[in-house]
């Protein structure tokens, strides 16, 4: 393989200080690369795998090694978790990657425990769901001490489903009920998160451990959420519909300003998916609306490139 790195390091452009061209040997001799996506994923998938097994473990061992046997097991697990996260903290330094997930996987299984508990042993009645406000409540609280948003993200969404889990499943979805069904709620979800990212907005990202970007993010999702489920009742049609476009502009607006490729992704992305919806409610035909689906999908993905070179451009 040809090697440039003696060519660099002789070239002096005015104006370059002597790191960019370290940086530039470095990079052409392979010694610089980055593996923080592959961790992170790496990370993510031995969390999950982790509380899937244990989900098996209490329901193959139920009944051999008894219900508080296997709660005691899990919490002791959850606050060997949270005790790597305080030795980090006593220590006056940040988290390591492995850390911190480590402290997301105590966070989990904290929720599991609580909610074997509570089904188990139904310690608030009839009033069971609130263990999940409560589990919110708890994990907002040691995500802002740890500063960890993935911790947040736990609290976000143990909060929405509660907000679910308040209404009974079945009437969850029932057309009737659509001035407190999942569209509304999802709406008041999006609300919530929103005016918490209100709280982060003087503050720099280190000093609000990115949790402004963590609210932002389950709004728009929430907010989307809640419009398509206002667009899939024929009385609230119009109104899901008129929701997402709002948001679709804001989303983008907020894209294109802050160049954030996600939030176009989430504006093309989920109108997308409200126009073709409208489109098989209004025109009944199917070879109409596959047509129209597969226009609109084209125009979306051509919408989306163009977005995105835009959005280079300016960042050159």
């Amino acid at each position: 393989m040809h090697d440039l790195s003696a060519e660099l390091e002789t070239l002096a452009p005015e104006g370059a200080p002597a790191e960019a061209r370290a940086a530039a040997v470095a990079l052409e001799r392979r010694a610089i690369f980055s593996v923080h996506r592959e961790l992170v994923v790496m990370l993510y998938a031995g969390v999950a795998t982790v509380v899937a097994g244990v989900g098996f473990l209490v329901k193959a061992n139920l009944d051999r090694i008894g219900p508080m046997a296997l709660l005691s097991g899990i919490l002791l697990a959850s606050l060997l978790c949270y005790a790597v996260a305080l030795r980090a903290r006593s220590q006056g330094r940040e988290r390591r990657l492995g850390e911190d997930y480590v402290l997301l996987l105590g966070a989990l299984l904290f929720s599991a425990a609580i909610g074997y508990a509570e089904v188990k042993f139904h310690l608030l009645g009839d009033a069971w769901s609130r263990h999940l406000l409560l589990l919110a409540a708890w994990h907002l609280a040691t995500a802002y001490f740890f500063r960890s948003r993935l911790v947040l993200s736990v609290a976000l969404t143990a909060f929405a489903t509660w907000m679910g889990a308040e209404l009974q499943f079945g009437a969850l979805f029932e057309f009737g009920n659509r001035w407190w069904g999942a569209g509304p709620r999802a709406l008041v979800c999006a609300i919530v998160f929103y005016a918490g990212s209100r709280l982060h907005v003087m503050e720099a990202a280190e000093q609000g451990a990115g949790f402004r970007d963590v609210y932002r993010q389950f709004a728009v999702n929430f907010g989307f959420w809640g419009a398509l489920a206002l667009g899939a009742d024929a009385s609230t049609r119009w109104i899901g519909a008129v929701t997402l476009l709002g948001l679709a502009l804001a989303s983008g607006r907020v894209g294109l300003a802050e160049r954030r490729e996600s939030y176009l992704v989430y504006a093309v992305g989920y109108s997308t998916i409200g126009l073709i919806w409208l489109e098989a409610l209004l025109f009944r035909d199917f070879g109409l609306t596959s047509t129209l689906g597969l226009m609109t999908v084209i125009g979306a993905v051509v919408l989306l490139f163009s977005l995105r070179a835009r959005l280079k451009e300016s960042r050159a």
